[in-house]
């Protein structure tokens, strides 16, 4: 009954719609664009096997163990990359401890830097040629494999995971710690059975956004991967090595699957999960202190980790500026002066991240302000469109791109339309989600009265609403266009010698051994998300809002 009655009232709104032309015709352009280019590709990728090619998955031992290697590791290091983003959000929000900026610092880093380049780093500190390996204690020891993978996607993951249980931390009240500490309970009931059990929705997202990092990352097991056999490198061997499309879907499509599960598992129940822990309006207490022994080691094991990793950056830079790497450390400006040698690998990546990222905010925008502001009776459809390019891998999203546009009807293989294209539907959630927060705040009275004084739909979102979205905006502009410039997965199949972007030139200097060069492009890579950063928290900073990420 109840379901017979919503679909009445959807037909009844859609049916208003025939009053609102350019508002179906937007919702009608959104729902082709979003159709073709990214449930097209993932339709294209699943039925291009045959039921014959999935069952061969089960008969061969290698990938079977791909699919093993591949959860074990994501299992793994998702547990650490949740336990070290816990550390450092609990010390951040919770402790007055020195270092607090160096702290947030820290977990900036591998925001801002091209997924692979811990491995790079790692290989560089303990490889054969490591500093510390060779140069310090004259040793040869194999840091590829399991061990290696996964500390280095601890370090490159868990900033995501610390993003969200950060945020969730800082917004529990001190006031029900004191209440409970105050009824008798001692300072590890008080964090045990109050503070912690507030934080699970918390942890539990960020371990699931940390899990779809891990599961999907491409780079980093290229890198140090060694012999693991892990879904997206044997993909993208079949693919690479022997042109083999049937089976690279194949392991694309059992990639797709957990990550599937993953992300709708976080938007559908951890994601409408309620934080909210008091109610009117109330004044916070001081954090609730901890023993000293706590609050020092908790703080001296961040520290700790901290400069790991700023050593792990640091010998990213050393790198940059030392001419042979293992064999002559002297100080050369010769893999500076080869990066722009290679200028339009950096242009490729600064426009095509420009580029996309403003389509994917302006793409977005619209969607969101359907959504939350319009019932047009399909705002669960189009709510699930925007959040569906979230779920897919990168990789499998590139695999889908070749299949579907290497022919007719639309062919754009090797050109620098694929790729603009590719990430801009690749970064639409995370836009979505910045204009979907920013709209939450606008109340609807607003445009309301705009409407009241005969504006239009389409006007009222041009006059009233873009002007109050313009943070939500710049901020899904900024996190865009720091993926798209530091994204491997989605482009490593669709770059041709024209269109090559800075992240495939870094692979392809590792691979050959030019560590330098490999340094120094990253170094400028990491230098212009940085900058294109920090420029947004300054003009948003002027405005009185504060970019975090």
């Amino acid at each position: 009954m109840a379901s017979g009655t919503s679909i009445r009232e959807s037909a009844k709104e859609m049916r208003r719609l025939k009053n609102e032309p350019l508002l179906l015709l937007a919702i009608i352009a959104i729902i082709l664009f979003v159709g073709f280019f990214v449930v097209y590709p993932v339709v294209r990728v699943i039925t291009f096997p045959s039921l014959q090619d999935y069952a061969q998955l089960f008969g061969k031992a290698r990938w079977i163990k791909a699919v093993k290697n591949s959860l074990y590791m994501t299992l793994i290091s998702t547990l650490s990359c949740t336990a070290v983003a816990f550390l450092f959000a609990y010390v951040i929000a919770r402790l007055d401890v020195p270092c607090k900026g160096l702290f947030r610092f820290v977990t900036l880093l591998p925001i801002v830097s091209p997924p692979f380049i811990v491995a790079l780093s790692y290989i560089l500190l303990f490889g054969v040629q490591g500093i510390v390996t060779k140069g310090l204690l004259g040793l040869q020891v194999d840091i590829y494999g399991r061990m290696g993978l996964w500390i280095v996607q601890t370090v490159t993951f868990f900033p995501y995971a610390y993003s969200v249980i950060y945020g969730v931390i800082r917004s529990i009240s001190t006031n029900l710690e004191y209440a409970a500490y105050n009824m008798g309970a001692t300072r590890w009931q008080v964090f045990r059975d109050v503070f912690f059990p507030l934080c699970r929705p918390g942890i539990a997202g960020g371990a699931l956004i940390a899990a779809i990092n891990v599961l999907t990352d491409f780079g980093n097991p290229m890198m140090i991967g060694g012999d693991l056999a892990l879904l997206p490198t044997e993909a993208y061997m079949q693919i690479s090595g022997w042109y083999d499309m049937k089976t690279a879907s194949v392991l694309a499509v059992a990639l797709l699957v957990p990550a599937m599960a993953i992300f709708l598992v976080n938007r559908f129940w951890v994601g409408k999960r309620s934080y909210v822990t008091i109610t009117g309006k109330e004044i916070s207490l001081n954090p609730f202190p901890v023993p000293q022994w706590v609050k020092w080691g908790l703080f001296s094991l961040t520290m700790l980790i901290s400069l790991f990793i700023l050593l792990v950056y640091g010998t990213l830079c050393y790198g940059a500026f030392t001419k042979a790497w293992g064999y002559d450390w002297s100080f050369t400006l010769e893999n500076i002066q080869y990066v722009f040698l290679k200028g339009r690998q950096i242009w490729n990546s600064i426009r095509y991240g420009l580029l996309s990222s403003l389509g994917a905010a302006f793409l977005a925008m619209m969607l969101a302000y359907i959504v939350q502001k319009k019932q047009v009776g399909l705002n669960k459809a189009l709510d699930f469109l925007a959040i569906l390019p979230g779920a897919i891998p990168g990789m499998f999203l590139g695999i889908g791109f070749v299949m579907a546009f290497n022919g007719k009807p639309l062919e754009l293989t090797g050109t620098s339309t694929i790729m603009v294209l590719a990430l801009l539907f690749w970064n639409i959630p995370t836009c979505y989600s910045a204009a979907t927060a920013g709209l939450q705040q606008i109340g609807n009275s607003v445009e309301d009265a705009a409407l009241n004084l005969g504006a239009n739909s389409f006007r009222s979102f041009k006059d009233v609403i873009i002007p109050l979205l313009k943070a939500p905006f710049l901020s899904g502009f900024v996190l865009s266009f720091l993926r798209s410039v530091t994204c491997l997965s989605v482009v490593i199949f669709l770059y041709s010698p024209s269109t090559t972007v800075g992240t495939i030139s870094v692979m392809v200097l590792v691979q050959s051994g030019q560590w330098g060069e490999a340094a120094a492009f990253t170094m400028i890579l990491i230098a212009i998300a940085f900058s294109v950063l920090r420029l947004a928290q300054y003009v948003l900073g002027k405005q009185g809002i504060k970019l975090e990420l």
